[in-house]
């Protein structure tokens, strides 16, 4: 690719990244999710903080100040057009599960009660609410400063479509991650990092919970911080 295309592409990707992170915002959650809830949540917060996490290894996070040599990991990668497709892919999930909302409050016989959502803010366990706190700032401070798309609040009542979304977004994730193996050991130090910020607060078990089956860096991190902090075995 030519350094003025790459330049472009690399300016697109991240105008992609910042608007697929910034998706998350505006997802909400039914209540007729009962107990599911609380888990759904924290696993959709997972997503984006995985998202997050390769944004900010391959340099797309912040203000964008070295841009050079972005442009230059990507070239070596010679995967720009397959990261640009993907992230659009992303969008593309949160378009047609949007979708889904809208065909849900709009079918005939719907009654205000299976319409009502949840709010994190008063329906979490406390520990489940610092660590979605903790995870949606770690989140938004990744994000950089290309232009953001208007957007607003949409939810999702069926938890069959919840959980597709989810496995669509951490697979296309997957995608990304494979496609720039070099940045790995960037986001092996971002997973350590993290799960010290959330030990802090005492949200190993529900961190493990969160991870398990869908983000295997951070279950290795969790893992490797477990083992530190357990009592040395006797002699």
């Amino acid at each position: 690719m030519e350094p003025a295309g790459l330049a472009v592409g690399v300016l697109a990707i991240a105008g992609l990244f910042n608007n697929a992170v910034d998706c998350f915002e505006y997802v909400q959650i039914g209540r007729n999710f009962g107990q599911g809830y609380q888990t759904g949540l924290l696993k959709l917060d997972g997503a984006r903080l995985r998202l997050s996490r390769w944004g900010q290894s391959v340099g797309l996070s912040h203000k964008l100040k070295d841009t050079q040599s972005l442009s230059q990991a990507l070239e070596l990668a010679q995967e720009v057009n397959q990261a640009e497709q993907i992230l659009s892919q992303i969008l593309e999930l949160f378009a047609d599960a949007e979708g889904i909302s809208a065909k849900f409050q709009t079918r005939a016989g719907r009654s205000q009660r299976e319409l009502l959502i949840h709010d994190a803010q008063v329906g979490l366990e406390p520990a489940a609410l610092t660590l979605h706190n903790i995870m949606r700032d770690l989140s938004i401070k990744r994000q950089n400063q290309t232009p953001l798309r208007q957007k607003a609040k949409w939810a999702l009542y069926e938890e069959k479509h919840f959980k597709r979304l989810i496995e669509d977004i951490m697979s296309l994730v997957n995608d990304l991650i494979e496609l720039f193996p070099a940045a790995q050991e960037s986001q092996k130090k971002l997973c350590t990092a993290e799960v010290a910020e959330m030990n802090a607060k005492g949200n190993f078990p529900m961190l493990e919970t969160v991870a398990k089956s869908q983000d295997k860096l951070l279950e290795e991190a969790i893992v490797e911080a477990m083992k530190q902090h357990s009592p040395a075995a006797p002699n």
